[in-house]
C-alpha cells in the first residue's frame, strides 16, 4: 500500500531543466569546457556542485563548484522570476494525492533556497521538502528517499517515487521504493528502464494505477 508519493521538482512537476542547462552550459564555456545540451543533461538529478566537481576534474580546469553553483542560480532566478512553467497534470495529481490521505514530499537535487523559491511562488506545499544539500550523498545514492521516508515515517517500501532522470530512479530504486518513470523530453535522452512504471503523461497517473505497483 502506497502511503506517500515523493516529487522530484525540476522536469517533473516544472519544467525549468533548460534553464539550468544554459546557465550551466555558459560558466563552463567560459572556464574553457564545451558541452552539448544532450552531455549536460547526463547529469540530471545530481547536485550541481557536485557534477561541477567532477566535470572540473575531467577537463583539467581549476574553479570552485560551490562558486559556481551559486552563479548558476543567479542566473536561473533571474531567468524564471516570471517564466515558470508547470508540467501538465502535475497540481492536479498532487491535489488528488492530498485529497485522497497520501503523504507528498519533494526530493529534488537543487539548493533548498531554489526549492523554496519556486515552491513559494506556485502556492504549493508538501509534508516534507528536501534538497540533497541535506544529506551528505545526492542522487543515485538513496540516503535522500530514505531521510524523507524516516521524516513522514513511513516505510520505503509504502513510497512511491516520480523521477525523470536516470540518477533519481537509481536512488528510488536503491531505497527500496517503487518508482515511476517520467519521460519529458525537455530532460534529454534519459535511461528510465529502471523504474516500475514509465508514463509520458501525468494525467494520465491515477491512484490507483500508483497503488497497484
Amino acid at each position: 500500500m502506497i502511503k506517500a508519493v515523493i516529487f522530484d521538482l525540476d522536469g517533473v512537476v516544472i519544467n525549468a531543466g533548460i534553464f539550468h542547462n544554459i546557465a550551466e552550459r555558459k560558466l563552463l564555456s567560459d572556464i574553457g569546457i564545451q558541452m552539448t545540451f544532450e552531455e549536460i543533461r547526463r547529469y540530471a538529478g545530481m547536485a550541481p556542485e557536485v557534477w561541477f566537481k567532477e566535470v572540473l576534474e575531467k577537463n583539467n580546469k581549476h574553479a570552485d563548484p560551490i562558486e559556481l553553483t551559486k552563479k548558476k542560480y543567479e542566473m536561473v532566478y533571474d531567468m524564471l522570476k516570471d517564466n515558470i512553467s508547470v508540467i501538465p497534470g502535475a497540481l492536479e495529481l498532487i491535489e488528488s494525492l492530498k485529497k485522497n490521505k497520501i503523504k507528498v514530499a519533494i526530493a529534488s537535487g537543487s539548493s533548498k533556497k531554489y526549492i523554496d523559491f519556486i515552491l513559494s511562488r506556485l502556492n504549493l506545499d508538501f509534508d516534507v521538502v528536501m534538497s540533497s544539500e541535506e544529506v551528505s550523498k545526492g542522487k543515485p545514492n538513496p540516503e535522500l528517499f530514505l531521510t524523507i521516508s524516516k521524516r513522514l515515517k513511513i516505510k520505503p517500501e509504502n513510497c512511491s517515487v516520480i523521477e525523470d532522470a536516470y540518477f533519481g530512479v537509481i536512488a528510488a530504486k536503491r531505497a527500496g521504493m517503487k518508482c515511476i518513470g517520467f519521460v519529458n523530453k525537455n530532460s534529454g535522452n534519459q535511461d528510465l528502464s529502471e523504474a516500475d512504471l514509465i508514463i509520458d503523461d501525468l494525467n494520465e497517473l491515477t491512484l490507483d494505477k500508483i497503488q497497484s505497483l
